[in-house]
């Protein structure tokens, strides 16, 4: 028996959308797959192969609709973990972020935070760059002292503390040095000063000490090129007055003030930077002794 064309093809449509419904998961088959990988996924966890945990608790995170509200709290905590275990620690940062924001009274909250702490240090690079991660895991770990004071992870955290300060201040003495070799003794002065003030205790104290009194005794050479600078500055706009060659005399009048107190500022800055180095000199002496 013959077909016609108009029979063939809705033939061929109808075989087509069967084949397509056989190749389709059922939605028992997407439920059975999401526990396989999420159950695969812990058991590698467990057993420390982290990064095919990963991969197995990720196959799971897309079929998150299938499992419980426990199982999802369980996977993403045990994704970022075997993320960070693995090495992979922006992931991980992502991973832990998510989970204490949607997360904050989870038994295991603490732990949380400990590792991401760890993993923000952990990406942050050696002290002549730049450290912001740094600067973001000691602000975190300042933020779990304040939540969790009594908490069992306290003396990780403040190691991770005492390592991003001992970081943090290396950082700025580098800056520091930086500053002086090159002849700008004033912001070295002003770095030197920082360090003794807020890292006290992760610094040689005579090495920093000694720096900040040899730029601040060096800061009336760095002032008097500023001075000379708006001095300059000062007298080119008083001629240009003067000619009337200014469109705006009241403001260029007013710039001219802007000169002057920044003359007067950088000579303030020479005289109390002398007496400054002077007095910290005594206090050097009577610590260390001549040098």
């Amino acid at each position: 028996m013959g077909f016609s064309k108009r029979g063939l093809l809705l033939l061929a449509g109808g075989l087509s959308i069967f084949l397509a419904s056989c190749g389709k998961p059922t939605e028992t088959e997407k439920a059975r797959e999401a526990q396989r990988d999420f159950i695969k996924g812990i058991k590698l966890y467990k057993k420390g192969d982290y990064s095919d945990a990963a991969t197995y608790l990720r196959k799971a995170e897309a079929g998150m609709a299938y499992l419980s509200p426990e199982q999802i709290r369980e996977l993403k905590y045990k994704l970022a973990l075997s993320l960070y275990k693995d090495g992979d620690y922006e992931d991980a940062i992502l991973e832990l972020e998510d989970y204490i924001t949607y997360y904050p009274s989870a038994p295991n909250i603490e732990e949380a935070y400990l590792y991401l702490i760890s993993a923000y240090l952990k990406l942050s690079p050696d002290p002549w760059r730049d450290q912001t991660y740094t600067l973001k895991a000691l602000k975190l770990a300042q933020e779990f002292l304040q939540k969790f004071p009594n908490s069992k992870y306290l003396p990780q955290v403040e190691e991770l503390i005492d390592e991003a300060k001992r970081k943090l201040a290396e950082h700025q003495y580098l800056i520091a040095k930086f500053y002086e070799d090159y002849g700008y003794y004033y912001p070295a002065a002003v770095r030197f000063e920082y360090l003794l003030l807020t890292y006290p205790n992760y610094i040689n104290t005579r090495d920093v000490l000694f720096h900040y009194i040899k730029n601040l005794f060096l800061v009336p050479k760095y002032a008097q090129k500023k001075v000379s600078y708006w001095r300059e500055k000062y007298g080119e706009l008083q001629r240009r007055i003067e000619n009337k060659e200014v469109l705006d005399p009241k403001a260029a009048k007013k710039r001219l003030e802007f000169y002057k107190e920044q003359i007067q500022r950088w000579e303030r800055i020479s005289k109390e930077s002398v007496q400054k180095a002077e007095e910290n000199l005594k206090i050097y002496k009577e610590r260390f002794g001549e040098d």
